[in-house]
């Protein structure tokens, strides 16, 4: 205890304390030139790597980049936000109504971005899109400040900014439609409070302060709110640098800081699940919707190869060949975690100076911390580590545990950039600034393919005859009109029926205005439930019964049935006297009008 006093006065002595270090709002002010350059080459370069060169250098916000899978859900939530919230919704699930919640999540300020990029736009589209394009600035931002933070200069800074903001997991995670993940920002947030925690035993300087005290609560906020895995990934970095500097200092003061900002955390993700905790006591749980089982921790657990593994869509074709091959042949594998080339080195240089530490040899703090992370961090998330016995003692709730590889890139990028200003330290200005820009240019290439100006073709194609059909259909339905979904599929997380994934159809709800649809409903709830046993009587019969509910035309997605609706459209067609009204451009889907 003499010794840690001993420590502690010498620290205050010598200016290290957290009081004595630059607020981040501080840093920000001092490299706001770097910080314009970056957001918006980060935004660009973004752009032109979803549509090509020249074309998105003006991005068009008129289709969405995506539009299969997830990514639909994410446009039916966005589509909801922007006609009250995300909640309730009367023009889905019709007439029963559709209810999200049931589906719990720590995702208010990833929703309060729908509903402000959705009023700015009027279109879910664009502000789908948008959303995905101003995640890499405000990603960029948030990580070049926190880097400068631990003391890297300027330009390395922003070099491991600009390459954790094109992290393969950016763009794999959009592409699997989850956008809920796409603002980690968070994420070195995280790492720059758990680092105060184990160099000074507290993650934020003198609240008494008016000025701290409020950038505290902001920081909380923004680490709560854009999604409760990263907000549990984040309080596991925050509890290993608590416990890590106690050990340091021989105190209690990082164990008693880390367990208050948890529990800040803690009540700001408990206020996020509000709503959904006050649902759940009101309606009883609902057993159907968001059941996650222990095992499935092991099936969505991170694999180190993963991390040193090229991204599968590499430029260079053998690489790419090479992590394409161990998908299609090694069990559990995911393509959502590459750190890339810069990031490998510096992963590597974290295990080398843990055995160098553990052998007695001095190694830096800043080294020691990221260190430490890591390596607990590989040990809760990796197959059969930790976060299998979480899910059998505690909760199984949180499954998708590769989602903590992007805390791995963030301390990774951080040691290859203090690498690099090491053995870059005595250069003259512009070899540093070339050195600088050489290792950008091999990173982002090495972490993006050339385009995905074929897969977003894809989607703006499937977007185009999606939206002229429903379009077709609203002109000839008065507003406010009903239309029955056909065939029945339990909304969210159903498999695929037949060649009909999910949520393809929750397209007539995203595409039109004033139209209501019975697909929607969340699953064991009343109207799911009524329309899964209508689904079993015969069409005639599911015809009289959809008339008298209000219904005034049905919906066929032929990729549904095994005889592409053939039957279906016959009978129907039969019991209505006439054929279907339209039918899409591309032949998958068919409209009848039942009023007559």
């Amino acid at each position: 205890m003499e010794v840690a006093e001993q420590s502690l006065a010498s620290q205050k002595s010598t200016g290290q304390t957290l009081e004595s270090q630059k607020s981040l709002w501080h840093h920000a002010k001092e490299v706001w030139g770097w910080l314009a350059i970056g957001c918006v080459g980060s935004f660009e370069l973004a752009s032109v790597l979803l549509t090509g060169w020249p074309r998105g250098l003006i991005p068009n916000f008129s289709l969405p980049y995506t539009y299969r899978g997830d990514g639909l859900a994410i446009l039916w939530l966005i589509r909801r936000t922007m006609e009250g919230w995300v909640f309730d919704n009367p023009r889905s699930g019709f007439p029963f109504g559709s209810n999200f919640l049931d589906y719990p999540g720590s995702d208010a300020a990833n929703f309060a971005l729908f509903k402000l990029l959705g009023w700015l736009t009027h279109s879910p589209f664009a502000a789908f899109d948008l959303f995905l394009l101003l995640s890499f600035p405000a990603v960029f931002a948030v990580t070049m400040v926190a880097f400068r933070s631990f003391g890297l200069r300027d330009c390395w800074s922003f070099v491991g900014a600009m390459l954790f903001t094109f992290a393969p997991f950016h763009f794999a995670r959009f592409f699997m439609g989850h956008d809920l993940y796409l603002w980690y920002m968070c994420v070195p947030l995280f790492v720059h409070y758990g680092r105060n925690l184990f160099m000074y035993g507290q993650s934020h300087a003198d609240l008494s302060r008016p000025r701290n005290l409020l950038s505290a609560v902001c920081g909380v906020v923004i680490v709560s709110c854009f999604g409760v895995y990263y907000a549990f990934f984040g309080l596991i970095v925050v509890c290993i640098s608590g416990a890590v500097g106690a050990f340091r200092t021989k105190r209690w003061r990082p164990i008693w800081n880390a367990i208050l900002l948890s529990l800040a955390v803690g009540v700001v993700v408990i206020t996020n699940l509000a709503p959904n905790i006050v649902y759940r006591a009101h309606e009883g749980a609902n057993p159907e919707v968001a059941a996650r089982l222990a095992w499935e921790s092991e099936w969505y657990s991170l694999k180190t190869i993963h991390l040193l593994l090229p991204q599968p869509e590499h430029r260079i074709t053998a690489l790419g060949e090479f992590t394409r091959n161990y998908d299609s042949t090694f069990p559990l594998s995911n393509t959502n975690s590459s750190l890339g080339i810069i990031g490998v080195m510096g992963f590597v240089a974290l295990l080398i100076s843990a055995v160098a530490a553990l052998a007695g040899k001095r190694v830096s703090p800043n080294f020691g911390f990221a260190s430490i992370i890591t390596l607990s961090i590989l040990l809760v998330s990796t197959v059969g580590g930790f976060n299998v016995i979480f899910a059998l003692l505690v909760s199984p709730l949180i499954r998708g545990w590769d989602r903590i590889s992007i805390f791995i890139n963030c301390t990774a990028l951080l040691a290859a950039m203090f690498l690099l200003q090491r053995f870059t330290g005595s250069m003259r200005r512009h070899a540093l600034a070339i050195t600088s820009a050489l290792v950008l240019t091999i990173g982002i290439l090495d972490q993006t393919p050339k385009s995905f100006r074929g897969l977003t073709d894809y989607a703006f194609a499937k977007a185009t005859v999606d939206r002229a059909f429903i379009r077709q259909i609203e002109a000839t339905m008065p507003a406010g009109a009903a239309v029955y979904d056909l065939p029945y599929i339990a909304f969210p997380e159903s498999a695929p029926l037949n060649r009909l994934e999910v949520y393809e159809l929750g397209t007539g709800f995203i595409n039109s205005d004033h139209l209501r649809w019975s697909f929607g409903g969340m699953a064991g709830r009343q109207g799911d439930r009524f329309f899964r046993e209508l689904s079993k009587h015969p069409i005639q019969d599911q015809l009289s019964e959809v008339r008298r509910l209000g219904f005034s035309g049905i919906y066929i997605d032929r990729r549904g049935f095994a005889d592409n609706g053939t039957e279906v459209e016959k009978e129907l067609a039969q019991a209505l006297g006439h054929g279907p009204a339209l039918v899409r451009s591309d032949g998958v889907a068919s409209f009848f009008d039942i009023r007559k």
